[in-house]
């Protein structure tokens, strides 16, 4: 109905027409993304879909499920075909269960314009994108992301994730250590353009533990930038033990030195210092050993050397954690000194102990 001056009102209970082109304008302002999920565990699958179309991306989007082809029992059908009732959804088979090999099925089938692959325990992840979608449009970056975020539940966890997090981590800075927002070399990513993973060839898949480093590398040679965004902490689970936190930084080191060899530009000097560290401890040891078999007087003083970085790093944790209790001290000391040494011990071996598994068939599908 006509109000008095003559314009149309709205009748109660209906959307003003210009409150709906308010809302058609916000969406058409947010980049088309094509979200990827990697398929492989079903049941992190279903939780995945369910929770970003529960709170959806406010532009337009659709969500690639990356599994691996059913060739032992096609005619049972895919038990993911279930999560395709949504036509937002869509599932796409990749001949191998390979990361690297699931995420470029999915995102070469993609169709809109942004690439964004959903990280596992990684929090809200539809807030972190539109933040990235934000600084991507602002900045005209080819890759946003910011840095990653090590968490852990129990007191083992925390000591090793506070280990990781800190300044006397390896490899990226993270958070909290002079992080500026800006170009950046590499970053924990949020989302890239698609036309940006095309030019590039998208991930290498002889990178398996450093995919995303090496992608942003050839990015940025093609003339690309990398943006990070210091708000855009990308959360994850640390190794549950110090076992698998060895593991993860042995494997983490050698992978660091592959990328170094493909591409040498792409060395800093925080990625050997650990390397350094631990040639020095070894030839001091040895040294130390072998001087001591001769009669050197000093050579039990140059053994000493490990000792020397273990009360080194206990005095850094010191100050480098206020306010933890000794328990907790003691527990990062300990990480701190396994990240150290692992890094560094897997950046100037690993390439060994790679080529060892490769010899091995039966070790091909556990290798990192």
């Amino acid at each position: 109905m006509a109000g008095k001056d003559g314009m149309r009102g709205s009748a109660p209970g209906r959307p003003d027409a210009s409150a709906n082109q308010d809302a058609v304008g916000q969406a058409q302002s947010w980049p088309e993304v094509s979200l990827i999920v990697v398929a492989l565990d079903q049941d992190y699958a279903r939780q995945a879909v369910a929770r970003l179309l529960a709170n959806p991306y406010p532009g337009e989007f659709e969500i690639l499920l990356a599994a691996p082809a059913q060739e032992d029992h096609p005619a049972a059908g895919d038990p993911l075909d279930g999560l395709a009732a949504d036509p937002r959804v869509t599932v796409v088979h990749a001949k191998s269960a390979a990361k690297a090999t699931l995420v470029n099925a999915a995102a070469f089938a993609a169709q809109y314009s942004v690439l964004s692959q959903v990280r596992r325990g990684a929090g809200d992840w539809v807030e972190l994108l539109k933040r990235a979608a934000s600084a991507m449009r602002v900045t005209g970056a080819d890759v946003v992301g910011g840095a990653s975020v090590a968490f852990g539940l129990g007191s083992a966890e925390q000591a090793i994730s506070r280990a990781l997090n800190s300044r006397l981590g390896v490899g990226p800075r993270r958070p909290g250590a002079g992080v500026a927002k800006g170009p950046a070399d590499s970053v924990r990513m949020v989302a890239i353009r698609r036309d940006a993973f095309e030019r590039v060839g998208g991930l290498n898949e002889d990178f398996a533990g450093a995919q995303d480093w090496e992608l942003q590398h050839r990015v940025r040679r093609a003339g690309g930038m990398v943006w990070m965004d210091p708000s855009l902490a990308v959360r994850g689970r640390t190794p549950g033990s110090g076992r698998e936190l060895a593991q993860s930084m042995f494997r983490a080191g050698a992978w660091r030195r592959r990328v170094i060899a493909a591409h040498p530009d792409s060395s800093a000097w925080r990625y050997v210092v650990a390397p350094v560290l631990v040639a020095g401890l070894i030839l001091a040891v040895a040294g130390g050993a072998a001087g001591a078999l001769v009669g050197v007087a000093w050579a039990w003083w140059v053994m000493a050397a490990p000792l020397v970085y273990a009360a080194a790093a206990a005095i850094a944790v010191a100050f480098a954690s206020p306010g933890l209790r000794l328990g907790g001290k003691i527990r990062m000391w300990c990480a701190v000194m396994t990240v150290h040494l692992s890094w560094g011990a897997g950046f100037l071996f690993g390439h060994w102990f790679r080529r060892g598994r490769a010899a091995n068939p039966a070790s091909r599908g556990r290798s990192a």
